[in-house]
């Protein structure tokens, strides 16, 4: 079992290109399905996801795509042109994904104050915290599980500058936007970033 699932967390990739391939409904039921097993703070499963095709990923897709003048800034910061370029074509018609996930938690924007010390701080931002946390733990759930079926998948947070925009689009304009996932069959393979070295402590007396 633990070999299994090292090979779909260590084989999975973004992708950025999609063949031009429905994905049947059952198969992305069980995708979804699955992936709403994912642990949540208090048990709570403060998350909706919203699947969108057809023309309304056509409008979607026009949207999403005016956030790139915002996300290129911090990417000309830590990548080279060419990496730029690969990442930016996702944000063009998702890459030709043919489904997009659009995650969801209820909205609750807290009041921070910079007199605030750290637990008056977490106690006021609590609910959104344990939200913002336990959607993530769905995403993960999702990109696997759709890894562990052959589809493909890209996790988006760039078009949260468009959110009001995309919430209107969709009806969610009571609920805060957590991601964005294409998703559909991947017409490329790209190869394993290395990982970042340095990043575990061991604490052992």
């Amino acid at each position: 079992m633990f070999d299994a699932l090292v090979k779909v967390m260590t084989g999975r990739r973004s992708i950025r290109k999609y063949l031009e391939k429905e994905i049947p409904r059952e198969v992305l039921e069980g995708v979804i399905n699955t992936a709403l097993w994912a642990p949540s703070g208090m048990n709570r499963q403060d998350w909706e996801i919203v699947i969108v095709s057809g023309k309304t990923r056509e409008n979607l897709a026009k949207i999403v795509s005016r956030s790139k003048k915002h996300i290129l800034p911090h990417l000309e910061k830590l990548f080279p042109e060419k990496i730029i370029k690969i990442s930016l074509q996702v944000f063009e018609n998702f890459g030709g994904a043919p489904v997009v996930l659009l995650v969801y938690v209820p909205r609750d924007i807290p009041n921070i104050s910079p007199e605030m010390n750290d637990v008056e701080r977490y106690h006021t931002e609590f609910k959104r915290f344990n939200r913002l946390l336990s959607a993530s733990a769905l995403v993960q759930n999702l990109l696997l599980a759709a890894y562990a079926k052959g589809l493909g998948t890209c996790w988006m947070t760039g078009p949260k500058y468009m959110e009001e925009e995309i919430n209107k689009l969709v009806g969610m304009e009571d609920r805060e936007l957590v991601a964005l996932i294409p998703i559909g069959y991947p017409d490329q393979s790209p190869p394993a970033p290395p990982r970042k070295p340095g990043v575990v402590k061991w604490i052992t007396d």
